[in-house]
C-alpha cells in the first residue's frame, strides 16, 4: 500500500442555502514533506471541532479503489480528484472490509492507529454537490477511517504504508461501519463496546442504542 495524495485544508466560509458556513472538507492535494503530530497534518485544520478533530481523529484516510465507484454513480470522472470526499490520506487500496480497529500502520516514521469509521455530514453533499450523496456514502459503507498519532514525523507522496499490529479479537471499520448504520445486533455492539481502540464517540452510540433496547449492562 501506499500514499497516492496527501490532502490539507484550513478552513474556508462558503455560502450554502443562502447561509454562510465554515468548512475544511475542500482539501487540496499537497506535493511536499509534512509533518505529521498528534493534532493531524501540518497545513489541515478542521472548521467544525465537534463533528471533526480531536486525538482520535487526527487523521483521515480514503481508499481510491472507491474512486471509480462514485465516478461510475455520479457519472463523472473523479480519478484525478484526489482528496475527492475530505480525506487527507488518499492511500492505492486501503480496504474497510480488511482493516480493523485497534490496527497500526507505519509509514516512513509516522505510526498511525485506526480508532472508527467516518460519520459523514451534511457537508460532503456540498463538496461532491450531490443532494442525496450523504444516502449513497452511507449506503455504499465504504466511508473511510480515522487514524490517531502514535508517532510523530514526516510523510510525503508515495510512501509506502506497512501494517505493524493488529488486535487480536477486533472488528473490521467495515463491520462497525454497518453496526452504526444498519443494524441491531446487540451481541456485535457489546463486542465493539469492548474494543479497547475504539473512539469513545462511537461507542456512545452504541451504548445508547443498547439503553433504548433494554440492554443497561454496559452503562
Amino acid at each position: 500500500m501506499k500514499i497516492i495524495s496527501i490532502n490539507t485544508s484550513l478552513p474556508k466560509k462558503i455560502s450554502f442555502n443562502k447561509k454562510t458556513i465554515r468548512t475544511s472538507i475542500f482539501k487540496e492535494p499537497k506535493n511536499c514533506e509534512l509533518q505529521v503530530s498528534k493534532n493531524g497534518i501540518e497545513g489541515d485544520r478542521q472548521a467544525d471541532l465537534l463533528a471533526h478533530g480531536g486525538l482520535n481523529k487526527a487523521v483521515y484516510a480514503y481508499s481510491y479503489q472507491h474512486y471509480a465507484y462514485w465516478s461510475k454513480l455520479l457519472k463523472k470522472d473523479f480519478s484525478k480528484n484526489y482528496g475527492l470526499i475530505g480525506e487527507n490520506l488518499t492511500i492505492d487500496n486501503f480496504d474497510e472490509r480488511k482493516i480493523f480497529i485497534g490496527d497500526e500502520f507505519r509509514i516512513a516514521k509516522v505510526v498511525l492507529k485506526i480508532t472508527q469509521p467516518r460519520i459523514p455530514c451534511f457537508k460532503i453533499t456540498i463538496k461532491m454537490n450531490e443532494k442525496n450523496f450523504m444516502k449513497y456514502f452511507i449506503e455504499h459503507n465504504f466511508l473511510g477511517m480515522y487514524m490517531k498519532v502514535v508517532n510523530d514525523g514526516v510523510i510525503q507522496k508515495g510512501d509506502e504504508i506497512e501494517l505493524i499490529h493488529r488486535e487480536p479479537q477486533s472488528m473490521s471499520v467495515f463491520d462497525v461501519s454497518k453496526l452504526i448504520f444498519s443494524e441491531n445486533n446487540v451481541g456485535a455492539m457489546k463486542k465493539a463496546i469492548a474494543l479497547p481502540f475504539l473512539s469513545d464517540e462511537i461507542k456512545q452510540r452504541f451504548n445508547e442504542r443498547l439503553v433504548k433496547l433494554g440492554h443497561y449492562e454496559s452503562i
